[in-house]
């Protein structure tokens, strides 16, 4: 029977070798190197067709945001021209500047106009310089502030006071001219109206300067230039430009005509697609290369393992053959495959290893939680750099130097203590410092728009608190309840209690503002997670998670309203002194 039954598997091994027969090593290694061939063939094409997709993605997108910048900058040279043309002849302070009987009368008047010209720059842009001149008075001076060197002004007022113009020539109203001046170009207009003159003066890189952010790549430039001087630019980034000006597969050269565009002046752009694509460039031949390596790696494993894999196992599978016919027990010695050889030995100590891994595993969740709660206070820590940063700027823009002092250190102090604070407790005392260091800079910021006041029960001091988490809630009132309209009023009262068993301490945060509304407040008293798509509220939720870390359930938190309005929230957290 056994020997009829081995004659049938036989048979059948048999005609299945004949429906897929066996191939050589040769074969296989044939057929990947054709297959690694025609990968190479597809992926030069692929870089070739990537690359030229690039290149004209990258010239549609220079194109459309050049053309959207010079329609922008005809709409402001075109509201600068009619600006002038009132100015010149109908600004009353201009009156009063030329009706000024002694020197003592005319600062006020020239403020004036100063302060009506500023205003006109926020619609163009400080770019766009104003001068005026009074020819019988012999005056000359800027209406806007000055964005040049001293040195330069003067020949700027000489160039002018010289020019021989006729009044009210109303063929050149709308006609920009170039200037050089130290080897520096700008666009000017220039009307005059009886014994005035007005002038608007813009410097060419000021004027270009919003492109420079185009990726244009190593070599690639933009030049302007008119008919006046032609190209408003260098000596040498002209010889650069009339030197690669070529358009081939790695270069191009865009022409903006200032005649189709409304405008005195025509825009060359040369475009280096080589280093401007280089990554890309770079990315293909990569991507070339990592498929021969991938290739021939496969290869060789395929060698491997018919050698050292597949010629083992197809033995010891005639040994179990050889012995399953005589009812013996299977002997590993004679696979010759060392791993078989060995199961015997890894299963004994298989179930030493399982608690080797249970013990890594917690050991592993305790990490991973620390490292959760570090992830948190590093979410909170950048949460206003910019403002603090922004606002400095400012009040250095007015000459605020004393806030800017002020500003300065109680920032440095609020940061040193962030960077500072890599522990998961500090004392309360610190905490409390914290605090009015933020509330400092906030004072700062909003002046009188808030009082804060609060109460510390005496000997509390040394116990221990989660870092930020009361500077938490004192920046959520701040930045949701603090308005111009009216002073909110902040408190914060932290007490000692004592529930018989635990000793607590109370911390209550209430204001006078609006207080919470209603879907956010549902949600704080249902215990669901306020943060949305944008990542608001991030604060508060990341305070709520790190309690429940810290103190698991031994620890309460309630958010309501007030009976006369404002947002009021009670912390109670276990009483424990900070041990240094």
């Amino acid at each position: 029977m056994r020997f009829k039954v081995r004659m049938e598997v036989e048979k059948e091994l048999i005609l299945n070798m004949g429906k897929n027969p066996s191939r050589s090593i040769n074969y296989y290694s044939k057929v990947l190197l054709i297959i690694l061939v025609f990968i190479l063939l597809i992926n030069i094409f692929v870089s070739f067709f990537t690359i030229s997709i690039t290149r004209q993605q990258s010239i549609d997108y220079i194109t459309n945001t050049v053309n959207l910048y010079l329609k922008d900058e005809e709409r402001k040279l075109n509201a600068v021209d009619h600006f002038m043309i009132w100015t010149v002849k109908h600004e009353p302070l201009i009156d009063k500047i030329e009706d000024a009987k002694d020197m003592a009368e005319l600062p006020e008047s020239i403020s004036n106009f100063r302060s009506r010209v500023n205003d006109f720059q926020y619609s163009t842009g400080k770019e766009y310089q104003f001068f005026l001149a009074l020819k019988k008075e012999n005056y000359f001076f800027n209406s806007s502030p000055i964005r040049m060197k001293y040195s330069e002004y003067i020949k700027i007022k000489d160039f002018f006071l010289s020019k021989n113009t006729n009044s009210n020539n109303y063929e050149n109203l709308y006609t920009w001219k170039s200037l050089k001046l130290n080897n520096k170009f700008y666009l000017y207009h220039v009307l005059e109206y009886e014994n005035r003159m007005f002038v608007s003066l813009i410097a060419v890189d000021d004027f270009l300067f919003p492109l420079q952010d185009i990726n244009l790549g190593k070599n690639g430039t933009i030049i302007m230039e008119n008919d006046k001087h032609g190209f408003l630019s260098d000596s040498d980034q002209v010889n650069l430009f009339k030197k690669e000006n070529a358009n081939n597969f790695f270069s191009s050269h865009l022409a903006f005509k200032g005649k189709k565009n409304g405008l005195p002046f025509s825009l060359n752009i040369y475009v280096d697609h080589f280093s401007a694509f280089k990554r890309v460039v770079i990315a293909q031949f990569v991507l070339i290369f990592a498929t021969i390596i991938i290739s021939l790696i496969l290869f060789l494993i395929l060698f491997y393992m018919k050698n050292k894999v597949i010629s083992p196992i197809q033995k010891f599978s005639e040994n179990i053959s050889a012995i399953n016919q005589n009812n013996e027990t299977i002997d590993f010695g004679n696979s010759s495959i060392m791993e078989l050889e060995q199961a015997n030995v890894q299963f004994k100590g298989l179930i030493n290893e399982i608690k080797k891994l249970k013990v890594n595993i917690y050991e592993q969740e305790i990490e991973k939680k620390q490292i959760q709660m570090d992830f948190m206070k590093l979410q909170i820590k950048p949460h206003f750099y910019l403002n603090c940063l922004t606002t400095i700027y400012s009040m250095a823009q007015i000459e605020m130097y004393k806030e800017i002092k002020e500003m300065a250190l109680s920032t440095s102090k609020y940061f040193r203590y962030l960077f500072q604070t890599n522990q998961n407790f500090v004392k309360l005392n610190k905490e409390l410092d914290h605090i009015n260091d933020y509330l400092a800079i906030q004072k700062l910021l909003h002046a009188h728009a808030f009082q804060f006041d609060n109460y510390i029960e005496p000997g509390i001091e040394e116990t221990k608190i989660p870092p930020l988490v009361l500077q938490t809630f004192i920046e959520n009132t701040i930045k949701y309840s603090v308005s111009l309209d009216e002073q909110v009023r902040i408190s914060l009262r932290i007490v000692y209690t004592d529930t018989g068993s635990k000793e607590f301490i109370k911390i209550t945060i209430n204001d006078s503002g609006p207080g919470f509304p209603s879907k956010v407040l549902d949600k704080l008293q249902n215990d669901i997670p306020l943060t949305n798509e944008k990542g608001n509220h991030i604060g508060i939720n990341n305070v709520i998670q790190r309690l429940r870390l810290l103190y698991s359930e031994n620890f309460s938190i309630e958010f309501s309203n007030g009976s006369n309005g404002g947002a009021l929230i009670v912390l109670v957290i276990p009483y424990l002194i900070y041990e240094e």
